[in-house]
């Protein structure tokens, strides 16, 4: 029985579908864009892969493909992100909200079927890091988001919840921070992969915050949704994620080291407004062992894709412009 990814032609979609196949699973893919291109860079033969383009907002889309082809789990990764929400609030409400009741309530519909939901949720659920003082930040902390898309997805982890507790709708939230690799192109954090873009192109860039950050390869936080659409556990569980905590500074020293193109990258000496240093701990025990990928690690491979895509004259450059 298929695992359904919603959000599937984006970021963090393409790569957990890569990771799906590669742990044997079966997959169907939804996404409200038919534009293939991200998937085909990640995952050979994408194009065959089951896909059906649609709205998650729309009644009855998400319940039409879990009867259609007969789906074991899903995995929500379909949303707007912080500048998003930000330019429309109302609209950000509808995806990042809506959208994520519309998951719940096929799986509701369907209880017989869907085993579980596995939803993105975000560092960006915490305050300031201010709020917690040092040490790293556990999962149980006061949430108080400054930002209208860690407003909603507040929303989504009570919501889950609330499905566990109504309607017996088993749910894993994972909290991830800058999630960096090929295909980030939306979002302020995904300047710490453009910043690699252009550091292979020899482009000057500019990243758009300083202070401290959690660096996480693409490819662990895949695995991690991966692995928790296939694990049996029970009740509305969230998860922090946790790479490589590092400054921006130390950021920009690795990619001019990894990439050997020195003196183009630049970035703003203000702190994101969510802390860096999470606890992984609950994570590590219910979900491990995890992929870890070591932030020079992840550069490295990271520059590499570009690099192979830029030979070949496929590097988009419009974001480094």
């Amino acid at each position: 029985m298929p695992i359904l990814v919603t959000g599937a032609c984006g970021f963090i979609g393409s790569w957990t579908v890569r990771r799906l196949l590669e742990l044997g699973e079966k997959v169907v893919l939804t996404d409200v864009s038919s534009d293939l291109s991200r998937l085909r860079f990640v995952v050979d033969g994408a194009e065959k892969l089951p896909f059906v383009k649609g709205d998650v907002v729309e009644e009855g889309f998400i319940d039409m493909v879990v009867e259609r082809f007969d789906v074991d789990a899903i995995i929500h990764l379909a949303a707007f992100q912080i500048p998003q929400c930000r330019a429309d609030p109302v609209g950000g409400a509808l995806v990042n909200v809506i959208g994520t009741l519309r998951v719940f309530e096929a799986a509701k519909r369907h209880r017989d079927r869907v085993r579980r939901v596995v939803y993105a949720s975000s560092a960006a659920v915490f305050g300031p890091p201010e709020l917690y003082g040092p040490g790293p930040v556990s999962v149980n902390v006061p949430l108080r988001p400054t930002t209208h898309y860690g407003a909603y997805k507040v929303c989504n982890e009570l919501t889950a919840n609330a499905y566990w507790h109504e309607s017996g709708i088993p749910s894993i939230g994972l909290r991830p921070q800058v999630v960096y690799g090929f295909g980030r192109d939306v979002g302020v954090t995904s300047d710490a992969s453009r910043a690699v873009k252009a550091a292979v192109a020899q482009r000057p860039y500019k990243i758009r915050f300083g202070g401290m950050i959690d660096m996480q390869y693409v490819e662990d936080v895949a695995h991690l949704f991966a692995v928790a659409a296939t694990r049996e556990l029970e009740g509305a569980r969230v998860y922090n994620v946790r790479g490589d905590v590092i400054r921006v500074e130390e950021l920009v020293q690795i990619v001019e080291e990894v990439t050997g193109v020195r003196g183009l990258l630049t970035f703003e000496d203000r702190p994101l407004p969510i802390p860096a240093d999470l606890d992984d701990s609950e994570t590590m025990h219910d979900l491990g062992p995890l992929k870890k990928t070591s932030v020079r690690e992840g550069i490295g491979r990271t520059a590499e894709f570009f690099r192979r895509l830029m030979e070949r004259g496929e590097l988009d450059l419009s974001d480094v412009a």
